[in-house]
């Protein structure tokens, strides 16, 4: 691999981490900053290869749904 090729390899790999905390922190200005332990919590679980099923995505979307509606009547 050459020189050029190892620095597009990490812009692109920067580029990506860059958009993910982004969404975070837009994630986060919405919901709250109780998002952050649901996103983390999904990041382990994918990391351990025991990726959410189906009814803890469908969890996750409505513990977002719900911190956000506790802080909009806050």
């Amino acid at each position: 691999m050459s020189t050029a090729e190892t620095i597009e390899g990490i812009a692109a790999a920067s580029g990506a981490i860059l958009g993910v905390v982004g969404e975070v922190v837009a994630l986060a200005e919405k919901y709250g900053p109780e998002i952050y332990a649901t996103i983390i919590a999904a990041i382990e679980q994918s990391k351990s290869g025991t990726g959410p099923t189906d009814a803890e995505i469908q969890a996750i979307i409505a513990r977002c749904v719900a911190d956000n509606a506790a802080i909009q009547n806050a």
